[in-house]
């Protein structure tokens, strides 16, 4: 009879240990330990960049910070500066500038950006304007009226 005690405390044993095994989520636990650990890591990289942005934002409150950015990203001077845009010089070997071998061909700014010298405008001298005048009242009231003349 003893035998058959042990026989039952071990097939106890057995059921429980079977039972725990496939009820308890150790999958899971270990799944979510994971998540957390890369959440932990997600979380710390965030934190350093908010403290970048937020150094970044305090040093946007410094006027010497928001002039340095003014001028090198958009080209704007202070009040009675004078911005100036120093060209490469010539290629060695480069022909003549009527054969587009000119010092801006090995350039990398686009020829719409240039502007030649004697385009830009004092803002102290008078504008001299050579567009067309716009047409007056009454030279658009004929204008609307010569349709007119193409009727039968």
């Amino acid at each position: 009879m003893i035998g058959r005690a042990r026989i039952l405390l071990l097939l106890a044993l057995v059921a429980g240990i079977a039972i725990t095994a496939t009820e308890f989520p150790l999958g899971q636990l270990m799944r979510g330990r994971a998540e957390v650990a890369q959440a932990t890591q997600q979380l710390t990289q965030l934190q350093g960049q908010n403290r970048a942005l937020a150094s970044a934002v305090r040093s946007l409150h410094q006027d010497g910070t928001v002039s340095r950015i003014a001028h090198q990203d958009y080209g704007l001077v202070a009040k009675g500066q004078r911005s100036v845009v120093v060209l490469p010089s010539r290629v060695p070997g480069a022909g003549a500038h009527g054969d587009g071998s000119g010092p801006l061909s090995a350039t990398s700014v686009p020829k719409t950006d240039l502007v030649p010298s004697d385009a830009i405008v004092s803002p102290t001298s008078p504008a001299t304007s050579t567009a067309p005048k716009p047409p007056g009242f009454w030279e658009r009231v004929l204008h609307r009226l010569e349709f007119w003349r193409a009727l039968p």
